[in-house]
């Protein structure tokens, strides 16, 4: 990781410190001859370094990226020295992190990206935690929620998480908090849309990786993700494999075998999505409009663009 700590902490001036990452249970065969890990933190922020080996195939280090998302719940950044400039563009295209020392970081989980041309830094904190992003799509979803125990009661969170997101919230201008005896009250200024426009700026993509798997009765029971759940609330056709969604903290209970697209019949396949929050947070049977919207604005696709709108009647929103 020598070239990786040279470009971030010198060229690029971020103060990273790094260590040991010990996942908590043994890596499988694949990810343990792949790559070598190492446990970074930037002001507070952990994640994961995975190095892999120069000339890796760009499925490859996706794979390495996906898969590794299932042992931890810390971003993954895949540290390559030998990326072109298409495998780089096709990394950011989708939110896969990444250093080619000398040459180019992304690190939008840091609200961060440089070229060795043109170095950048934005602000931290220019995008909520998810901790934070779960509670607010909540509160959209749900305008009746006056309370942070009320807000709890739908999502689950535990209190510390649900005062944390709150405290967040509140400094980013999103609710305003007050206290009544022992109670925690919630207020909002503006309507459901107007504090989405506000805050979409501040929202990312709930998705931090995707696999494909072979169907089977557990992942069915998984709510319907991706174009799979916006066919079925819009005039937008279903896609011939069916998305389906999971935190990432659940996606290690569940038993299913990888398969290549293809592979097999597109009927048993599933294209699994790894949340960074529970998919359901809204408490609702479906996934909420708003975090499914943030899951396909970056799509490209202009009639899932339209589409998306058309939830929230709007024009422009997506």
């Amino acid at each position: 990781m020598d070239e990786l700590r040279k470009y971030l902490n010198e060229a690029l001036g971020l103060k990273i410190e790094y260590g040991e990452w010990l996942p908590d249970t043994n890596l499988p065969l694949f990810l343990s001859r792949s790559a070598s890990y190492a446990r970074c933190v930037f002001e507070g922020i952990a994640f994961v370094a995975a190095k892999m080996e120069n000339e890796d195939a760009l499925p490859n280090i996706k794979r390495v990226h996906n898969q590794l998302g299932r042992y931890t719940d810390l971003p993954v950044v895949i540290v390559n020295e030998t990326l072109d400039a298409r495998q780089r563009k096709a990394l950011v295209a989708q939110g896969v992190p990444f250093v080619v020392p000398g040459v180019q970081a992304s690190l939008p989980f840091l609200a961060f990206a440089a070229t060795s041309r043109e170095p950048r830094r934005y602000r931290r904190g220019g995008r909520l935690s998810s901790r934070a992003q779960a509670a607010f799509v909540a509160l959209v979803a749900h305008p009746e929620i006056e309370s942070a125990a009320e807000l709890r009661e739908v999502t689950g969170l535990t209190p510390s998480d649900a005062s944390r997101a709150l405290a967040e919230l509140d400094e980013q201008g999103l609710v305003i908090r007050s206290k009544s005896g022992r109670s925690m009250l919630l207020k909002r200024e503006r309507d459901a849309v107007e504090l989405l426009r506000a805050a979409k700026p501040l929202l990312s993509s709930p998705v931090s990786g995707v696999l494909h798997v072979k169907r089977n009765a557990a992942l069915d029971a998984l709510p319907d993700a991706g174009e799979t759940a916006l066919a079925a609330r819009s005039m937008l056709a279903a896609p011939p494999i069916r998305r389906k969604a999971v935190s990432r903290k659940r996606i290690k209970d569940l038993s299913f075998s990888e398969v290549l697209i293809g592979e097999i019949d597109d009927n048993d396949t599933i294209e699994l999505q790894a949340w960074t929050y529970e998919p359901l947070i809204a408490g609702e049977k479906d996934i909420d409009d708003v975090s499914l919207a943030l899951s396909l604005a970056d799509s490209g696709d202009e009639r899932v663009e339209k589409e998306l709108n058309g939830l929230f009647d709007e024009e422009d929103l997506w």
